[in-house]
């Protein structure tokens, strides 16, 4: 391919021409759609699903070619991102687009159709433990063939008015393709912060902090002082993210599978039983919850501290740790969430995935505000998106074998730990075992389930920029 997706990328020296290959790295970089090798940064979204008229699909691929001209390529997002991060200037707007197979084969390109097995099936037909889909959202109710992703700041990020403007535009562009394309459904982000200045999800902890990086300067932030014995190093080949496109027109034209899942948070009910697991446990507090998630909501591993470590102004949330400490899950429960889905082991960590997940919906009460009675019920939860080069060996992987297995490979056989009690599936299917005395003793079991509850989905791909411009 003229790239060795073995190994990790400096797209710096690249964009410096320091070697032959660099070259080739641009080509690609300018032909790969933007937030796969590195998240977009925005804080406001729009996902919109798109279906396509058997008798308008002439008009479809017109205005698909035409979004594949203002598609967002990962060397204009990282590029963007350095602008923004020395200049404070806006960046601009972010713009991704999205395949099913379904979408593929609607628009008649089963020939240039990437063939990972659970893209080819869809979300709805793969053994997740899901929800049946006549409880899904409406949006997901029928095929989903294309899904739009939009996100914008403008000057003041903490406003969502710039993503508003691009929402209306595109949603005036669909309506003018007369009905070619059809607005199956849509949702919007918007991330969420705490007094740190950290991302958080809607139960309220930090979210999104631990992320496989590829980009070298990435890794080199991580890491300052390169890889060392009990610190976690979370460097992935882009091989984990990227596959050859057999749509695109270049040698190094790639693309990712992507997973899209719409998970709704019950923040008031996960609260109440964070208090009575605390109870059960014998009244430790905060500990509860952080055994639950794996984190304090400030960010603290439980790993680590058995209550929260105060953050210095502007700190980042520690990620550097391992489990190696803690074999027998007395600090950190084998169903700690974030335990559950990345054990941080060499050996696991071709099942991670780049997430790239933001919540949504709206609320009036502070996340972290230690009140009860003005908690949502429903309404909010997160949007789960994450890039990968195998879906069945990543996502499904992930969610089969890891959050909906009550044995878990890492855990002793004849003392099954649970399933995930964030997204493990089905709500109840097996209790959890938590600690009752940090680093020294386990507690009874007691099941933390049913609190996310997924919506809807689908599997998609995001083909190389050359593939969506010659649609037209």
């Amino acid at each position: 391919m003229g790239i060795d997706l073995d190994r990790t990328l400096s797209w710096t020296k690249a964009l410096a021409a320091h070697s032959a290959d660099d070259a080739a790295t641009l080509a690609m970089l300018n032909d790969l759609q933007g937030n796969i090798l590195k998240g977009h940064g925005r804080r406001h979204t729009a996902n919109l699903f798109l279906r396509f008229a058997p008798d308008g699909i002439a008009a479809a691929k017109a205005f698909l070619a035409s979004i594949g001209r203002e598609v967002t390529t990962a060397l204009d997002q990282l590029t963007g991102a350095t602008l923004r991060k020395t200049t404070g200037k806006d960046a601009g707007p972010f713009i991704a687009l999205l395949l099913s197979a379904a979408g593929y084969r609607a628009l008649g390109l089963g020939d240039t159709m990437p063939n990972d097995a659970a893209f080819l099936e869809g979300m709805a037909g793969r053994p997740l433990a899901d929800p049946p889909r006549e409880q899904w959202e409406a949006t997901f109710s029928g095929e989903i063939h294309a899904m739009l992703l939009l996100a914008a700041d403008g000057d003041d990020p903490t406003s969502g008015v710039a993503r508003d403007a691009l929402h209306s535009d595109m949603l005036a562009r669909i309506a003018g393709t007369s009905g070619a394309v059809m607005l199956a459904g849509e949702v919007l982000g918007n991330a969420l912060f705490n007094a740190d200045g950290n991302g958080i999800e809607h139960f309220g902890y930090v979210d999104g902090r631990s992320q496989p990086l590829m980009l070298e300067e990435d890794i080199a932030v991580e890491l300052p002082h390169g890889p060392r014995p009990g610190v976690w190093n979370p460097a992935i080949p882009l091989s984990q993210v990227l596959v050859r496109d057999p749509g695109g027109e270049l040698a190094v034209s790639c693309g990712s599978y992507f997973v899209f899942r719409q998970l709704e948070q019950d923040v008031r009910g996960f609260k109440e039983r964070e208090l009575a697991l605390a109870e059960h446990l014998g009244g430790i507090g905060e500990l509860a919850g952080a055994s639950v998630v794996g984190r304090f909501e400030n960010g603290t591993p439980v790993v680590r501290s058995d209550d929260e470590i105060p953050l210095a102004p502007g700190a980042r949330v520690d990620n550097a740790f391992t489990y190696e400490g803690d074999p027998k899950g007395l600090k950190c429960p084998y169903a700690g969430h974030i335990r559950k889905t990345n054990p941080r082991t060499d050996s696991t960590k071709v099942h991670l995935m780049a997430r790239r997940g933001i919540p949504y919906g709206t609320r009036s009460d502070g996340p972290n505000d230690d009140q009860l009675d003005n908690k949502p019920t429903g309404g909010v939860g997160l949007l789960f998106m994450a890039y990968q080069a195998s879906i069945v060996n990543q996502f499904e992987f992930t969610q089969r074998l890891w959050a909906n297995n009550a044995g878990f490979d890492f855990a002793s056989p004849d003392q099954p730990v649970g399933i995930d009690p964030i997204i493990g599936q089905p709500a109840g299917a097996s209790p959890q075992r938590f600690v009752k005395d940090w680093g020294s003793a386990p507690g009874d079991r007691f099941d933390f389930s049913g609190f996310v509850t997924m919506k809807g989905g689908e599997y998609f791909f995001a083909p190389a920029i050359s593939q969506l411009k010659r649609l037209a």
